[in-house]
């Protein structure tokens, strides 16, 4: 298992949260390899669910700098 996969232990608050779905799409921006599903594998629904908004809400705004003006 990555150590990326093993920060869910972490994530039980909102900041902590956040800074992981913020960090898993940084890489994905960077082009390094790293799989949502396994590092959201072993959280609860809630914490999940959670953890995607926040996913989804960074990659659009990583996906807007990729974006020619």
């Amino acid at each position: 298992m990555d150590t990326l996969e093993k920060c869910y232990v972490y994530a039980k608050n909102t900041s902590n949260m956040d800074f992981l779905a913020s960090t898993v799409a940084f890489l994905e921006f960077q082009g390094r390899e790293v799989n949502a599903n396994n590092v959201a594998g072993n959280m609860s629904r809630e914490q999940s669910d959670s953890f995607f908004e926040r996913l989804n809400h960074y990659r659009s705004i990583y996906k807007k700098q990729t974006q020619p003006a």
